[in-house]
């Protein structure tokens, strides 16, 4: 194991390294869309930043350092109306199965009434 007083470079300097800050500047872009859909939903979201780091092939010393960003954003829920089938597989807002009310407009609260002897 290494010297454990030895300065480690940080993470973020190394992250502005890859893909000339593409990937640090991604991971902002992502997050800032996460905080937004965050606030308008009410949901939890998530970002990732994945890093892979392996040796690279046919030469000593050199490592290859991949990374990308991967948000989940949290979704509207969906609209839902409620239905009733008829017998042909159709969907409509009332029931078919049940006959229409004889429903009439009654007088508003604010027309003129008259009183009846």
């Amino acid at each position: 194991m290494k010297d454990q007083a030895a300065t480690v470079r940080p993470f973020a300097d190394v992250l502005r390294d890859l893909g000339k800050g593409m990937v640090a500047d991604e991971a902002s872009v992502a997050l800032t869309d996460l905080v937004q859909q965050v606030q308008a939903h009410g949901k939890k979201g998530r970002v990732t930043l994945h890093v892979e780091v392996e040796p690279f092939k046919g030469s000593v010393g050199m490592l290859l350092v991949s990374a990308r960003v991967d948000s989940r954003l949290p979704q509207a829920d969906p609209v839902t109306a409620v239905f009733f089938p008829d017998d042909h597989g159709n969907l409509h807002r009332n029931d078919p199965r049940q006959g229409e009310l004889p429903i009439r407009e009654v007088a508003r609260a604010d027309a003129d009434l008259r009183d009846v002897k």
